[in-house]
């Protein structure tokens, strides 16, 4: 794996670590070999604690999560490369990429090769440029390194004599396997203990047994899967129970309630990690701790829509970011996202997460969410005056325009864009409200980037548009404004031109969607 990586970044540091930057745990996106150089501490590494003392070389994976208990009277130094490592795969003269994933345990111990290590380290330190013509030689040395460091990994048991590395890498076995059926003999001999010392240690390092810890692991993932409407006996399969009644009776013991009970009774903490999931959990009577913010989605300044008022003193989550010190102190007893956004499994150690998928038809995700949430009746309430508002908007349209065709374009600082049905505002536009696709648009496209060139041929009756709120997309629609293609427009010259707003982001909850149909009723209303 090694002689296949490519490593597009490459930094290193030789500097102090404040005694309370690891005081709330932090997960980090890159890789990082760390010497120490001077202090010591105690650093708790996926659950694990590990010392921290001159001489200890660390390695991180991206999603690991470290947490540090440093004396305040003595500083920690350390020299550090962080780089990012991509590798390449060819399959049917089809290439691709992934993220490699070393097998190397976080600390290693390095006594055999304590000076070529340093040496190694050290050559970052003191040769960091910025130079191009060092990217070869940095990228190399690198490689060596790593090689090195494979080579500690291959012969960590017999320089272990604390069973530290042993016991990480039973702690990762447990981790990946948890469904299956685990004798504690193995596990001890996995960790190069005898079973009794085994037991004796786990227990003095994780404050449970072996049993314990991986029932505890088992219960963490159904909570995950409870939220999927899966059935108890489905999700104690998945999690490693043959027998449902005693996987209900090993869960009750734990949380206190049984599987088919826990999410609406002991569920009253919730994160929202997705746009418009806050809105679902606020038009279910349910306010979220901490929520994804939408004035990012589009800039920085992006105003934060009214619907998510109710939370503007809680913890507002940022999309760029990992938000795992913000998860960490709302104390969230469960985290909802979409299958529409890349997983963070880094974030179960906060509390469960559970993956709702995603659906751009009205009322579906909210009767999903309060089925499980004991909710049903809100979502009825609000499933019925969202089909009468409908109803009657959809007549009083009908009445005034007959069945007319409506574009929805929104202006970035990059592109001008078309949208299709496939979307929030497209299945408000084209399936709630019955009203037609831009001639000329394809029917299954989710949108369609155009050229100014192009805007004159998506005829339409009537235009929403949304802009970007930059100084770069405002120029690009005064280009748009002034142009012949866009003045040449039947909805241009008939004054059928409105500004959709936030319309847009609003349309992924059910608030926002009640809100944007009574908006595109008055707009057409004229």
């Amino acid at each position: 794996m090694l002689e296949k990586l490519i490593f597009p970044a490459i930094r290193s540091y030789s500097c102090q670590i404040a005694t309370d930057f690891f005081s709330i745990p932090r997960t980090f996106h890159t890789y990082i070999i760390c010497e120490i150089t001077s202090g010591r501490g105690v650093a708790v590494v996926n659950g694990t604690p590990l010392t921290v003392k001159k001489g200890d070389l660390f390695y991180v994976q991206p999603g690991m999560t470290i947490e540090g208990k440093f004396g305040s009277e003595q500083a920690i130094h350390v020299s550090i490369i962080m780089f990012r490592a991509i590798m390449l795969h060819k399959e049917n003269r089809n290439w691709s990429v992934s993220q490699p994933k070393f097998p190397f345990p976080a600390k290693l111990d390095i006594s055999s090769q304590a000076i070529s290590i340093h040496d190694a380290i050290l050559y970052f330190i003191k040769r960091e440029s910025p130079h191009r013509s060092d990217r070869f030689t940095k990228s190399r040395k690198l490689s060596n390194l790593l090689h090195a460091v494979a080579s500690l990994n291959s012969t960590q048991g017999e320089g272990d004599p604390q069973g530290v590395l042993g016991m990480e890498r039973t702690l990762a076995y447990i981790a990946q396997n948890y469904s299956k059926e685990m004798r504690i003999e193995h596990l001890a001999k996995m960790a190069g203990f005898s079973m009794n010392h085994f037991t004796r240690s786990f227990k003095h390092q994780m404050n449970m047994t072996p049993t314990e810890y991986i029932v505890k692991q088992r219960i963490s993932k159904a909570k995950q899967l409870l939220f999927s409407s899966k059935k108890a006996k489905e999700v104690a399969e998945q999690v490693g129970y043959k027998d449902e009644h005693y996987f209900s009776r090993a869960f009750k013991k734990v949380e206190g309630v049984a599987p088919t009970l826990y999410i609406k009774n002991k569920c009253h903490r919730i994160a929202a990690l997705y746009y418009g999931i806050d809105d679902h959990l606020l038009t279910l009577g349910l306010t979220p701790v901490a929520a994804l913010s939408y004035k990012e989605r589009v800039s920085y300044s992006y105003p934060l829509p009214e619907l998510s008022g109710d939370i503007e003193n809680k913890f507002k989550l940022d999309s760029r970011k990992s938000n795992y010190e913000k998860l960490m102190r709302s104390k969230p007893d469960m985290m909802l996202t979409s299958d529409r956004l890349l997983q963070d499994d880094s974030l179960n150690q906060i509390a469960p997460t559970a993956v709702l998928a995603h659906s751009n038809q009205y009322g579906q995700m909210l009767e999903q969410m309060a089925k499980i949430l004991g909710r049903e009746r809100q979502a009825a309430d609000w499933v019925e005056r969202y089909r009468e508002q409908m109803t009657v908007i959809k007549q009083n349209i009908n009445t005034r325009w007959g069945t007319p065709s409506v574009a929805f374009i929104r202006v970035s600082p990059h592109f001008y864009r078309v949208y299709g049905a496939g979307n929030q505002t497209g299945a408000l536009l084209y399936d709630d409200l019955a009203l037609h696709l831009p001639k000329g648009f394809p029917n299954r496209e989710w949108a369609k980037d155009i050229q100014l060139e192009e805007v004159a041929s998506f005829h339409a009756d009537h235009i929403f548009i949304m802009t970007d709120p930059t100084d770069e997309a405002r120029q690009r629609l005064q280009l748009l404004l002034r142009s012949e293609q866009w003045t040449s427009l039947e909805a241009v010259r008939h004054q059928r031109v409105y500004e959709a707003g936030d319309m847009f982001f609003k349309a992924l909850g059910p608030t926002g969607r009640m809100w944007a149909i009574d908006y595109v009723a008055s707009q057409l209303r004229g």
